[in-house]
């Protein structure tokens, strides 16, 4: 009587974790539910467009570059998030770059302002913060920055540009009588806040620079 006992304990424990077994693969795990980190969600200055139109209506006459494509670009970043009345954003394919173009109009100073003042806070993908006339931004990729009254042009690229041929074309595009802020940062270079030069046309003055 014990040994039948003792077999029928035997059975059941051996139907009991046979059970267990099974339900392992039905456990829903807290990293499948749990809130995880979007890796899509940054502040990059240069998204990439799922969809991709060509422009062929841009205007390339003042612009001294000899430019293979047009792309018009689509998607939201970090400037759009201020209230403006028009931008242009377009991807300037060349033989050898690939050149950034974006432009927005604000209805006064103060929103113009306001936008880059809060670029400067987190500007670029890594969303690094930037002090008025600082030095300390340094970035693989090249900036060009014109701030005026009403307006930001910002031209970002993998190889360092010519700024007097963007300012040449800013002026034949935008007619913009003067600049609040310039700025270029060269690749791998501390970032460089710039005046044009009245008394030597095409020139700019250094504001600040590393020593």
């Amino acid at each position: 009587m014990k040994v039948k006992c003792l077999i029928s304990l035997i059975i059941c424990g051996f139907i009991i974790s046979s059970c267990g077994g099974n339900n392992d693969k039905d456990v829903i795990k807290y990293e499948d539910i749990g809130v995880r980190t979007n890796s899509n969600a940054n502040n990059d200055s240069n998204p990439h467009d799922s969809t991709q139109i060509t422009d062929t209506a841009f205007n390339l006459t003042n612009l001294e570059i000899k430019v293979d494509k047009v792309i018009e670009l689509t998607t939201n970043e970090f400037l759009d998030r201020f209230e403006n009345k028009e931008h242009l954003k377009r991807l300037i394919i060349t033989s050898n770059d690939s050149i950034y173009f974006k432009s927005w109009t604000f209805e006064d100073s103060t929103d113009t302002f306001n936008a880059f003042y809060n670029l400067l806070d987190c500007f670029g993908k890594e969303c690094i913060s930037i002090e008025l006339y600082s030095t300390d931004f340094i970035s693989a990729t090249y900036n060009l920055l014109f701030i005026s009254k009403n307006q930001i042009h910002w031209v970002s690229s993998i190889k360092n540009q010519d700024k007097l041929v963007w300012k040449t074309y800013l002026k034949s595009e935008y007619q913009i009588p003067v600049y609040s802020f310039i700025i270029e940062q060269k690749r791998n270079q501390n970032i460089v806040w710039l005046e044009e030069n009245v008394y030597r046309p095409n020139t700019f003055k250094v504001l600040n620079s590393n020593p």
